[in-house]
Parts: structure tokens; C-alpha cells; sequence
């Protein structure tokens, strides 16, 4: 890709950028004028035409631009109708690239001629994503497999991609200076390229699937937190060509399939969500693109979950891993000293005191999901509020995630949160609205949980799109306490009441409330489930 083709490229993505934002400012505008029972109707018309758009350029420009799409289309319980509805055409049916391309890059990697390597090859692609697309083949000695062919071209395009939603995020950010995503984009920037070396991705695949415990046979043995999941074998990969096992599977996006086979999609969606849950908390190293299109659902009973694609993974730090899972438990116990203590070891830096309300996010954060089809946009967005849909990846409390869609029952509570959230810090900043708007109280975000956040939305998305209700609590919470209970955070847990059974002290008992409380609190510790303990001394005249 020359110059030319560079510079055409950026002018159309600073374009198309331009048009939607003054689009959506422009209904904002008109909306003022607009009767109430018409309001509904001027959104949805720019709702759809937008979505056009983004569709369009992104078949059109492809690259890591189609990677946003993907991400977009699972964030049923973020985006309005339209943007889901044409953007799902990108999980897995871009045009394919011409054959005598896929050939070339197999042979010229492989060092073999296609008689030599194969059978027979399937010329029909199954699937043709950003980076590549995959056919069907069967090896000499009979083994059936997939061949995954990079696009030739792909890794000029994809880092001349990177340059331009840095600048986009630049842009955002100079223009609407409380939605700074720069954490995020520069996360993307460090991981994205690690994608074009299938090398990496075989290593990666080889080591989620030891860490899961994967096995080709159902055994029905599920311990405490074992997944019963499946990731293909890998046969042989270079820098541009991987070859995996075949795996006969139902596509997630299939429904009426789903259906056909009996898949029990509750259960499925369960052991999804569980499999993250031991990649993140358990192995500390995970796969981060969970999007419908990288996952199969085995034919057979008990029709288990074919995890797909593991070039974009994270490795985290024991440290963050166990400020993750404190995190977590914090929120679920509603411990603020806990939770700020968690935002510290992970780097996570405010520019003010405000527990209540890092709490009341993290608690959104890690909230149940809700189906698809139980969300009801009962009011219109703001423009700056599709361009911020991540936004607790940059920890903004203004926004805070309540404009986006969500029932009517937790909208006007969701809403008053947010009013209550924006109140606290204006007061406590003392600013004026102008100032407010402009505020960002994030003094310093890790970029090594941005892809950590990603997941999350990513499976709420998917949770969403299958129609089912996950409890992240329930589900993740054995993952969590795994890692404090077995690591290194003995001052954070109880580890201590196990190994001293004088933790807490003899002193005299004065009511049956202190009697019945230290009787709580030793067996508790005596089982492993105390996280902390926080005292208030209350002084009465």
C-alpha cells in the first residue's frame, strides 16, 4: 500500500468520523424542536442512517476497523437496533480474497505445492474475518483440519489503522476533553500487532488450552471450578498460515440451529462466561476477542462451547491478577476500603476521594446482564455517548454507562445515580457546569486491565445478543476467592484466623450482639471467608 493509498485512506476515516459526530449534534439540536412523540422516530432514522455509514466504511476499508465492528455488533445491551442488526454481518461474512492469493501465501509459507500439502481443500471459505479468513482441508493422511491464511497486505493496513484511531482518540479527547480513551487505543496499539504472527497465536492456543484442562472426550467430571470446554488441536503454523483441527460446530449467531439441536443457551452462555472467569482469575492469561464469531457449539451432547481465535490474548501480572479478583470480591461485599485498595495495587489513580461512587460504578460494572429483548431505549442518546460506549474503560464517572440502553425498570434509578455521582464530585471539586463537563477524575488508568474491560463487555454483548441472564457474581465469585485464598495477599484475606486461632482477641464480651458477632466472625475465618474487616466505633452521649 503506497502513500497515495495511505493518505486516501485516513481522509475517508477522518471523514466518515466527522459526518456521523455532526450528524448526531445535529439531531441533538433538532430534537429541542421536535414534539415528544416524534422524538423516538427522528433518532431511529439517524440510528439507521449512521449505521449505514459505519457498515459501509468499515466493509470498505476492512482491516482493524472491522474488528470494531465486530465489537460493536455484540453490544446489544449498549448500541441501539439498527447498528446491531447491520453490523452482525461482519462476525464472520466479509468478501472473501481471491484463491490464487490464498494459494500463494500457503505455498510460499508451507514450502510445499497444495497437492503436497493436501487431499483436498475446500475453495469456499468458512468464515473471512480482518486478518484472515479460513477454509476447510483435509491433510494426506486423512486428518481433517482448517487452514487459516492471513491476507496478504494485512499488517501495513492494520498499523496504518492503528495510527488513525489514535488520532480519532486524540481528536475525541481535544474535542470532548471528559471521554479520553487513550488507555484504551494505547493498549490496542501494544496488542493488536501480535495478532499477525500465527506463531504467537499456536503458542497461545496450545497454552489456554492446557490451562483449561481440555479434553476431546466428555468424562462428566466437573470439580469446583473445572470447565468443560473445547479449543482445537494445533497441527502446524507459521508467521501466515495456521492449521487447527476441524471441529464440527453450530455457530452462536445460528439460533434456529441452537434450537434444532436442544443447545440449553442458559448453560452454554454459563460455561462461557466460566471459561473466561478461570482464564482471568485462575491462569492470568486470556483470550480477548470472545465475540460471537470466535466461538462453535459442539453437535453433541452435552453440547459444549468450541473456543475459537486466540491471536489477541493478555497476560497479566500476578499483581494485577490478584487486584482483579479483589476488586471483584470488593464489589460484591461492598467493601470500599477493599476496592480502593484494589484500585491502587492495579494503578489505578483518582484525582479525589469518592468510595461510595467508585463503588456504585464497579457494582454496574459486574451488574447481571439482561437479554436482548428485554432492553427498551425509553430515551434518546447523546452523540458523545456512542463515541464514549466504553466508557468505564476510561473509569468516566460522568457518564457512568446510564444513557445507554437499558429497561425501564433501572432507568430512572440508574439515571438518579448518575445525577448523584456528577453532584458528589462537582461539590467536592467545586465546579462550576462548564468545568463539570470537562472533568475527567481518572488521574491515571492501567492500560493492562483496558483488554480485561473489553472482555467483559464483550460477554455482556454476547449474553445479550443469546437472550439469557448471567449472574457475574455467582458465576465468577469462586474464580476470585480462588486466587486470594491460594496467593501471595495473606494481609488481605483470612489466611490468618486458618493458621492463629487467637486472631481475634479475649477481650470481655458486654451484649449478645458482640457475643453473637465474634462467633460470626471466627467461623468465617475458620472457612476461609473473610476478605477484610472494617470497624466503626460509634460514640453515643
Amino acid at each position: 500500500m503506497g502513500w497515495g493509498d495511505i493518505y486516501k485512506r485516513r481522509v475517508r476515516v477522518f471523514t466518515m468520523a466527522l459526518i456521523v459526530y455532526l450528524d448526531y449534534k445535529g439531531v441533538q439540536q433538532r430534537e429541542k424542536w421536535t414534539s415528544k412523540s416524534r422524538q423516538a422516530a427522528l433518532w431511529e432514522k439517524a440510528h439507521e442512517r449512521n449505521a449505514k455509514r459505519v457498515l459501509n466504511l468499515i466493509i470498505e476499508m476492512e482491516g482493524l476497523w472491522v474488528k470494531l465492528g465486530q465489537y460493536m455488533s455484540t453490544r446489544a445491551d449498549v448500541l441501539p437496533a439498527a447498528y446491531i442488526r447491520l453490523l452482525k454481518q461482519l462476525q464472520d461474512s466479509l468478501p472473501p480474497r481471491p484463491l490464487e492469493e490464498v494459494y500463494g501465501t500457503i505455498q510460499k509459507e508451507l514450502g510445499k505445492s497444495m497437492d503436497e500439502l493436501f487431499a483436498d481443500f475446500v475453495n469456499e471459505p468458512l468464515a473471512t474475518a480482518s486478518i484472515a479468513q479460513v477454509h476447510r482441508a483435509t491433510l494426506l493422511n486423512g486428518l481433517e483440519v482448517v487452514v487459516k491464511v492471513q491476507h496478504d497486505g494485512i499488517k501495513t493496513i492494520i498499523l496504518e489503522d492503528l495510527k488513525n484511531a489514535k488520532s480519532i482518540v486524540d481528536w475525541i479527547a481535544w474535542a470532548e476533553p471528559q471521554y479520553n480513551f487513550n488507555p484504551m487505543i494505547d493498549e490496542w496499539c501494544k496488542e493488536a500487532p501480535k495478532e499477525l504472527d500465527f506463531n504467537h497465536e499456536a503458542e497461545n492456543t496450545r497454552t489456554v488450552a492446557k490451562n483449561l484442562g481440555c479434553r476431546n472426550q466428555y468424562d462428566g467430571n466437573m470439580s469446583a471450578n473445572r470447565v468443560d470446554v473445547l479449543i482445537p488441536d494445533v497441527i502446524q503454523s507459521t508467521e501466515k498460515v495456521l492449521v487447527l483441527e476441524y471441529m464440527d460446530g453450530i455457530r452462536l449467531n445460528d439460533l434456529e440451529s441452537l434450537d434444532a439441536y436442544g443447545v440449553d443457551k442458559q448453560k452454554l452462555v454459563e460455561e462461557i462466561t466460566r471459561a473466561y472467569a478461570h482464564q482471568i482469575y485462575v491462569d492470568g492469561f486470556f483470550n480477548g476477542d470472545p465475540h460471537p464469531g470466535n466461538f462453535l457449539v459442539s453437535k453433541e451432547s452435552p453440547h459444549r462451547p468450541i473456543l475459537l481465535d486466540f491471536g489477541l490474548t493478555k497476560k497479566l501480572s500476578s499483581t494485577i491478577k490478584q487486584a482483579l479478583a479483589k476488586m471483584f470480591l470488593a464489589s460484591a461485599e461492598g467493601d470500599h476500603v477493599a476496592l480502593l485498595s484494589a484500585f491502587a495495587e492495579m494503578g489505578l489513580k483518582l484525582r479525589l476521594d469518592i468510595p461510595e461512587q467508585a463503588m456504585e460504578v464497579t457494582t454496574v460494572f459486574f451488574r447481571a446482564t439482561t437479554p436482548a429483548n428485554e432492553y427498551h431505549v425509553s430515551m434518546p442518546l447523546a452523540p458523545e455517548v456512542y463515541f464514549g460506549f466504553f466508557s468505564f474503560q476510561t473509569f468516566n464517572f460522568s457518564l457512568i454507562m446510564v444513557y445507554f440502553s437499558v429497561t425501564k425498570k433501572t432507568m430512572k434509578s440508574l439515571a438518579d445515580q448518575r445525577d448523584r455521582n456528577m453532584k458528589v464530585i462537582q461539590e467536592k471539586m467545586n465546579l462550576d457546569k462548564k468545568e463539570m463537563k470537562r472533568f475527567n477524575p481518572v488521574d491515571a488508568f492501567p492500560g493492562d486491565i483496558v483488554i480485561f474491560g473489553r472482555v467483559l463487555n464483550l460477554l455482556r454483548g454476547l449474553s445479550s445478543t443469546m437472550n439469557v441472564r448471567i449472574v457475574y457474581m455467582d458465576i465468577m465469585r469462586p474464580f476470585a476467592e480462588s486466587v486470594l485464598s491460594g496467593g501471595t495477599l495473606a494481609r488481605y484475606i483470612s489466611k490468618g484466623p486458618s493458621l492463629n486461632d487467637r486472631w481475634i482477641f479475649d477481650s470481655p464480651v458486654h451484649s449478645d450482639v458482640e457475643s453473637k458477632l465474634r462467633q460470626l466472625l471466627i467461623e468465617m475465618g475458620n472457612n476461609d471467608k473473610i476478605l477484610g474487616i472494617q470497624v466503626q466505633v460509634v460514640f453515643l452521649n
